[in-house]
């Protein structure tokens, strides 16, 4: 078992970049695809991931001494420290029954698959660390494997049904056919996305309000362009950072090239992903008749949409103030706050069609709770991390993540399998 498990830490460690092009070789040569067809899908996917990856990264850098500022002066100061979604995934691979969560949620997906419950085909290697999580949240509780497993389980089958679910947005709204999303932690707010845009259509004059990117830039013209709303975003947090003339403009320039550069990334990766996705389907769809399968992939493809990118770089400042605000929040999110503000409105926006207003609402709404979530995990967070090696800094006793919180599904259940 040490080995698999070994072996499993190895092929995360890789990445996206690296591990998705492995596995889009692999699958296509089992299920004999054309090997020119197979090199040129996996180098693209590598290729995109690592553009999306490099331009979200540069994006970050470049905001990270603002936002530092920004907590210096607003005097922000808690007890639980975030140490960043790396670190969270890391001791989540490092758990003992890692493996076996792996082997048997693949056999689940397989089982449903052949049963029909679902048509979400769970490529995305990486994203089995999210159901490892819950299994890891409920042992650590209980210290019992049988329910750490059933919870794991139960976090896959729910995550593959709302992505079956979501699979007509992906394609209709982010212009992915023939993909799903099946990462917990980004498809568990897929619900409350759609309840809260409901909620929205009954509210007169709100209702009424249009924000996407194509009127904004159709109503206001040249000031309406994703490039610029990034520059004017990106100079207001350089602002508010209290950073000097020269860094306050390269914010701007950060973040405009974050709104073009993200979708044309995507792009790349999609010329490489979409033969491949319809290769693996048409065959699939051949052997088993009428199940229209999709391919289950990183939601972190989800970021690379400008109402996305627009509501994340709003909910820097914004998480910010509700970190400082919020009731019941010990944790001060700073590590992946860009990163998570983006990778959270992605549903929001989808359900609103794009509509920043609607989908920074919700994003608001969706980060409260994640805030909470993570401070309320932070003592498992903090048994998991040391148990995985990590090195509690001197002075804090308690650990989390942003990304924790994510975990909403998760969160429910390990709540529930408390109780026993």
């Amino acid at each position: 078992m040490k080995i698999v498990i070994d072996a499993l830490n190895y092929i995360a460690s890789l990445g996206p970049m690296v591990m998705m092009p492995i596995i889009i070789l692999v699958i296509g040569l089992i299920l004999r695809q054309k090997l020119s067809g197979l090199i040129r899908s996996a180098l693209l996917v590598g290729i995109g991931f690592a553009g999306v990856n490099t331009t979200v990264n540069f994006f970050i850098s470049s905001v990270g001494p603002a936002i530092q500022k920004m907590v210096s002066i607003w005097g922000l100061r808690t007890d639980i420290m975030d140490v960043g979604w790396p670190a969270r995934a890391a001791a989540t691979w490092s758990f003992p029954m890692a493996a076996i969560v792996v082997i048997v949620v693949l056999g689940v997906n397989i089982l449903m698959l052949t049963l029909k419950w679902t048509r979400c085909v769970m490529v995305d290697f990486w994203s089995y660390n999210h159901f490892i999580f819950t299994a890891a949240l409920v042992w650590y509780t209980t210290k019992s494997p049988t329910l750490a497993v059933i919870s794991a389980i139960i976090t896959a089958v729910v995550s593959f049904l709302l992505a079956d679910w979501t699979a007509p947005l992906a394609e209709n709204y982010f212009g992915l056919p023939g993909v799903s999303f099946p990462t917990s932690n980004s498809v568990n707010w897929a619900p409350i996305a759609w309840f809260m845009d409901k909620v929205y259509d009954r509210i007169p004059g709100f209702r009424n309000l249009k924000a996407d990117p194509e009127f904004i830039q159709k109503r206001f013209g040249i000031l309406g362009e994703p490039m610029l709303m990034g520059l004017i975003f990106g100079i207001i947090i350089g602002l508010l950072g209290h950073q000097p003339t020269n860094q306050v403009l390269t914010i701007g320039m950060s973040t405009a090239a974050a709104m073009v550069l993200i979708p044309k990334m995507m792009q790349i990766l999609m010329e490489g992903l979409i033969p491949f996705a319809d290769g693996i389907k048409d065959m699939l769809n051949r052997r088993f008749s009428g199940s229209n399968f999709t391919i289950g992939i990183d939601a972190a493809l989800t970021v690379a949409n400008p109402s996305a990118i627009a509501v994340g770089i709003l909910m820097v400042p914004t998480t910010l103030i509700l970190a400082m605000i919020l009731p019941g929040n010990r944790l001060l999110p700073l590590p992946d706050i860009a990163y998570q503000a983006m990778w959270l409105a992605a549903w929001p926006v989808a359900f609103s069609k794009g509509n920043i207003i609607r989908g920074w609402v919700t994003t608001v709404i969706i980060t409260c709770l994640v805030l909470l979530g993570a401070t309320d995990m932070a003592q498992i967070h903090t048994q998991l991390a040391i148990a995985g090696g990590f090195k509690i800094p001197h002075g804090l006793s308690l650990i989390s993540t942003e990304d924790a919180g994510t975990h909403l599904i998760s969160w429910i259940i390990w709540k529930i399998m408390s109780i026993f």
